[in-house]
């Protein structure tokens, strides 16, 4: 691959994890009107949460389209990488410092969703019905 296909991929990646930053920040948002019993707020909250959350998914569908459009070598090689694969360039290095971000801030992200929904719907949380 070549370090703009890398850069490309990379891109994509950053922009993932700026829409997860919003997404977090909105979350904690939430988080902070339930504790203060402030019901309106968590609807607003949750309602502006979803612009972030389409166009991460909107990022997700032109990376996949974007990892489809390479050579089944190239391919190969990020799905590597994803799974452990040492990089062997610099390009590579990066961008697979801006996946693991990205990951660990998802992460963050399900984690304060889970607690939200479980405090707002209990047993009927979508993380209970599992």
């Amino acid at each position: 691959m070549t370090g703009n296909e890398w850069m490309d991929l990379t891109v994509l990646e950053r922009k993932k994890y700026n829409y997860l930053g919003e997404v977090m920040d909105l979350t904690e948002q939430m988080a902070q009107t339930l504790d203060r019993n402030d019901q309106v707020s968590v609807r607003m909250l949750l309602a502006m949460r979803q612009d972030p959350i389409l166009h991460l998914e909107e990022v997700g569908r032109t990376g996949s389209a974007r990892r489809g459009s390479l050579s089944e070598e190239d391919q190969e090689r990020v799905a590597a990488l994803l799974a452990g694969a040492e990089p062997h360039s610099n390009e590579e290095r990066i961008f697979l410092d801006q996946v693991g971000k990205t990951r660990r801030l998802l992460e963050r992200v399900v984690e304060l969703d889970r607690r939200i929904s479980i405090r707002l719907a209990g047993e009927n949380s979508f993380y209970k019905r599992k």
